[in-house]
C-alpha cells in the first residue's frame, strides 16, 4: 500500500512458488463464468518494487490460508526491497505476532504517511488505530477503504476478517460475498466465511464453502483442517477425525491437525492419546511461539483429568519459556489459565498479579493486547474478591473496566464489565439485576452456566433451560469448556440416564 514517488496498482499475486497457489490460479480461469464484469479495481500502491507489491497480495492469501510464516516472510522481504514500502509495513504490523516486531513496523508505516495515497493513509490509520484500542477510529477508517476500494479483494476480505474477529458477522458476510464476486475461488474468503456461517449456525452453508475450499486446493492441507475445525465445533468429533487425519496425510507436518487431533482425542475421553498428539505437534510446529500454544495444551489436559499439581508444572515451564523468549502475552495468559482453575483464591490472585506485571513491563506491546488481557485480568481478579468476601474489589474493578471500556468501546472489554456485573448482582441475590448483564456477556460459558442459574432463581425454569442447552452445544478444549461445559454436559448426561432407568 505505500511506498516511494511512484503509484502503482496492486495486482494478484503473481508466480507464487507453492504449488497450491498455482493450483487456485488454474482453477480460477477455468471455472470463472465471463458474466458480466464486476469492478475489480484494486487499490494503488506506493512503492517502487512491483516485486514488493506482488509480494503485498501473496502474504494475503498465505495468511488466509494459514501459511503465517511464509506469510511474514514474504512481508520481511517486501519491505526490505522497499523500505519505504507504507502498506507492507502496516500489513506486517497487523499479522505479526511477535510485539516487538509489530510495534517497529507500526512506526515505519506512520513515519510514511505523508508520502502515500489516500486510500493508502485510511489502511495505515485503520491498522494503527486498531493496534492503539481506538475501535472507534478503526471501524470508522475502515468503513471509507472499503468505499473507496470497494473493487478490492483483497481489501474487502481484510475487512470481513476483521469483523468476524469482532464477532460482527452481519458485517462480514456481505463484504466476503462481495469478495466471491470478483474472485469466485479466493481461497481465504471460502475459508473465512465457511467458518462465519457455521459460527451462526448455518452448517449447510458452512461445509458447501468448506468442500468448494478443499477443492480449489486439493494439495494443501489447510482446507481439510478448516473443514475439522467447522465439524468438531458443532459437536461431530470422528467426522472432525478424518479431516484432520487426511489433512495430515497431505502434509504430515501440518501442525495444526496434529493439535486438533489431540482436541478429538481428548473430548473423546483418551487423555493420554490427546497429550501424546498436543507432544508431536509441538514437534512440528512452525515457530518456537506456536510450540509453546501447542503444548499449553498438555497442561490443559491435566486440568481435565483434575491433576492440578501437573497442570502447575507445565504452565510453569511455559511461562519461564515464554518470559524467555519475550512472549509478553502468552507469558500473561499461561498465568490467567493458572488463576482460573486454582481452588485458592490467593493463589489465583497472585498468578493474576503475575499476570498483570508481565504485561505492564513490555512497552512494545500493542495497546489492543494490553487492554484486552488486564480487561480479562480485572474480571476475574472481582470474581476471586467476591468469592474470598470482598465485595470492595470487586467494585474498584468494576469501575476501572467501565472507564476503558467507555474509552475503548472494545466489545471484547465490555464482555469482561458484564460478566463482573452479572457475577457481582448474583453474589447479592439480585438475579433479576444480574439477567440482561450476562446476557451481555456474549457466548462465556462461565457466564451462560451463571445466566442459567440466575434465570432459574428468577423463577424462569423454561429460559434456564434454553441456555443450557446453548452452553451445551459448545464443543471446544479450551479452558472455560472444561471448568463448565465439560461438567454440565456430565451432570446432564447423569440425569438423562437416571431419568431413563425409572
Amino acid at each position: 500500500m505505500q511506498r516511494g514517488n511512484v503509484i502503482l496498482t496492486v495486482v494478484v499475486f503473481a508466480s507464487c512458488a507453492a504449488a497450491s497457489f498455482a493450483q487456485q490460479s488454474a482453477t480460477q480461469s477455468s471455472t470463472t463464468k465471463p458474466a458480466s464484469k464486476p469492478n475489480t479495481e484494486q487499490m494503488r500502491l506506493t512503492t517502487k518494487s512491483e516485486h514488493a507489491r506482488e509480494l503485498f497480495g501473496q502474504a494475503i492469501v498465505l495468511n488466509g490460508n494459514y501459511r503465517l510464516d511464509e506469510c511474514l516472510k514474504s512481508l520481511r522481504t517486501a519491505v526490505g526491497e522497499d523500505a519505504t514500502f507504507a502498506a507492507g509495513w502496516s500489513l506486517l504490523a497487523y499479522f505479526a505476532t511477535d510485539a516487538h516486531e509489530a510495534a517497529d513496523a507500526l512506526a515505519h508505516a506512520q513515519s510514511l504517511a505523508g508520502k502515500i495515497s489516500p486510500s493508502e493513509m485510511l489502511f495505515v490509520r485503520w491498522v494503527s488505530a486498531l493496534k492503539h484500542n481506538d475501535q472507534i477510529a478503526a471501524i470508522s477508517n475502515l468503513n471509507d477503504l472499503t468505499k473507496q476500494e470497494s473493487g478490492d479483494k483483497y481489501v474487502l476480505y481484510l475487512a470481513g476478517r476483521w469483523f468476524v474477529d469482532q464477532r460482527d458477522q452481519p458485517k462480514a458476510l456481505p463484504l466476503f460475498e462481495k469478495v466471491l464476486v470478483l474472485d469466485p475461488q479466493f481461497t481465504p474468503v471460502l475459508n473465512r466465511l465457511g467458518y462465519a456461517y457455521a459460527a451462526m449456525g448455518d452448517m449447510a452453508r458452512a461445509e458447501g464453502l468448506m468442500q468448494r475450499y478443499v477443492t480449489a486446493m486439493p494439495a494443501d492441507p489447510n482446507p481439510e483442517d478448516s473443514y475439522g475445525d467447522i465439524l468438531f465445533k458443532a459437536g461431530r468429533y470422528r467426522e472432525a477425525r478424518s479431516h484432520f487425519e487426511l489433512a495430515l496425510k497431505k502434509d504430515p507436518g501440518f501442525g495444526p491437525s496434529q493439535h486438533e487431533l489431540g482436541d478429538v482425542f481428548a473430548m473423546l475421553g483418551n487423555q493420554d492419546a490427546a497429550r501424546e498428539a498436543y507432544h508431536k505437534s509441538a514437534l512440528v510446529a512452525a515457530n518456537p511461539r506456536r510450540s509453546l500454544e501447542y503444548r499449553s495444551s498438555i497442561a490443559l489436559s491435566y486440568v481435565r483429568d483434575n491433576l492440578y499439581g501437573f497442570a502447575d508444572r507445565e504452565y510453569s515451564a511455559l511461562v519461564a519459556e515464554a518470559k524467555a523468549q519475550n512472549y509478553t502475552d502468552l507469558e500473561a495468559g499461561f498465568h490467567e489459565a493458572m488463576a482460573l482453575y486454582q481452588p485458592d483464591d490467593l493463589v489465583a490472585m497472585k498468578h493474576l498479579y503475575a499476570a498483570e506485571t508481565a504485561l505492564r513491563g513490555d512497552e512494545d506491546l500493542a495497546t489492543v493486547t494490553r487492554d484486552e488481557h488486564m480487561a480479562l485480568i480485572r474480571r476475574w481478579r472481582g470474581v476471586r474478591s467476591l468469592h474470598a468476601g470482598n465485595p470492595a474489589m470487586a467494585d474498584v474493578c468494576i469501575r476501572v473496566l467501565e472507564q476503558k471500556y467507555e474509552s475503548t468501546e472494545n466489545e471484547f472489554i465490555g464482555d469482561q464489565l458484564h460478566a463482573l456485573r452479572g457475577a457481582l448482582f448474583f453474589e447479592q441475590k439480585k438475579f433479576t439485576e444480574a439477567i440482561p448483564e450476562l446476557e451481555r456477556a456474549s457466548d462465556d460459558a462461565f457466564s451462560l452456566e451463571l445466566l442459567a442459574r440466575a434465570k432459574r432463581e428468577a423463577g424462569d425454569a423454561s429460559g434456564a433451560d434454553i441456555v443450557l442447552r446453548q452452553l451445551l452445544a459448545i464443543h471446544a478444549s479450551t479452558m472455560d469448556a472444561v471448568l463448565v461445559v465439560e461438567p454440565v454436559r456430565q451432570k446432564s448426561a447423569g440425569a438423562a440416564s437416571a431419568s431413563a432407568a425409572r
